[in-house]
């Protein structure tokens, strides 16, 4: 069977080739009785635009490419989420590829999403000197969950993040709490900057600290080893990790359940464990990048204009 192409559907929806490529593009000066009568007949015969053959007449080829840190976490799963409806709402397809981690595989994932004629990037990035990949490729992106001064990124006040936890331990009473997780966090630098205030109820020996990358649940058994057992309530630095902890710590015969356990992203993870979690406005932060990127796409703002835009977090509480 012959594949049809534009002209035969405008053929048959008896309008212009170019009004039915007006259509496709989600052209705003299309009639909406034209439009409608056009999208029947695609839906009708099932036809599918020729990508290749629309980005070489120059139009766009209605497509995102979604870069992911990785996909053990929840929380970079339900990004997707909220990106491909996004995108989809806007009339856009998305390509998602998974990082894992892992910087080489970051990199050999730009390119490829470079070479595939996207329309523009969002990134969830490993390393942030691969973005510099993507600002040489002069295809607009767009960062989520990473602050780049450089370049347009959303992301949450982790900082903000780590006082709001602190004072949650303080007006709770606790006489000893800890810190377990990523290292070099701000989540970290916010907790510590409040939590020994007014006394010193969170010693340096409590908490336990370590670097994310692949492959780091490996270590979380030589974490449990020097869990202060002596401490009330923990700030995980992730729901994933949060998990990871209380796995470990049930073959050492240890009940995490009877302390305060805090997590962060507040993911499906949490809600299973009944653990408080910090949730990070990911929708709103998604929505207002993709906003962003189509804009830059459309050529509505320069590229030279760069946002970066802080978003505030907010701590659910489950009772212990």
């Amino acid at each position: 069977m012959k594949k049809l192409t534009m002209k035969d559907i405008g053929i048959l929806a008896n309008v212009s080739q170019s009004t039915v490529s007006r259509v496709i593009s989600g052209h705003p000066n299309v009639k909406e009785e034209v439009r409608q009568k056009v999208l029947k007949c695609i839906n009708d015969t099932n036809f599918m635009p020729d990508i290749n053959a629309r980005i070489m007449r120059g139009e766009s080829s209605k497509i995102l490419g979604f870069l992911s840190t990785g996909f053990d976490n929840p929380y970079y799963l339900e990004m997707v989420k909220f990106v491909e409806k996004q995108a989809r709402d806007k009339g856009y397809t998305v390509i998602v590829m998974n990082s894992e981690k892992d910087e080489k595989i970051e990199r050999q994932h730009l390119k490829e999403l470079i070479t595939r004629k996207i329309d523009g990037l969002i990134i969830a990035p490993v390393s942030v000197k691969n973005l510099k990949l993507a600002k040489d490729s002069q295809i607009p992106f767009v960062v989520l969950n990473e602050k780049v001064t450089w370049a347009d990124s959303f992301y949450t006040s982790l900082f903000n993040a780590g006082v709001e936890v602190a004072k949650f331990f303080k007006e709770k009473g606790y006489s000893k709490v800890g810190y377990i997780g990523e290292i070099n966090s701000d989540k970290l630098k916010g907790f510590l900057s409040e939590i020994n205030k007014e006394k010193i109820i969170n010693l340096e020996k409590s908490n336990l600290l370590f670097t994310i990358e692949k492959g780091f649940k490996k270590k979380i058994k030589f974490v449990v080893e020097k869990l202060d057992k002596d401490c009330e309530a923990f700030f995980m630095s992730s729901d994933e990790i949060a998990l990871a902890v209380i796995k470990e710590t049930r073959k050492f015969n240890i009940n995490l359940y009877e302390k305060e356990i805090v997590g962060f992203d507040n993911t499906l993870v949490a809600d299973t464990l009944e653990i408080s979690s910090v949730e990070q406005p990911m929708e709103q932060m998604v929505e207002i990048a993709v906003e962003v990127l189509l804009k830059k796409i459309k050529k509505e703002i320069p590229m030279e204009k760069i946002f970066n835009i802080e978003l505030e977090p907010k701590l659910i509480i489950r009772p212990k």
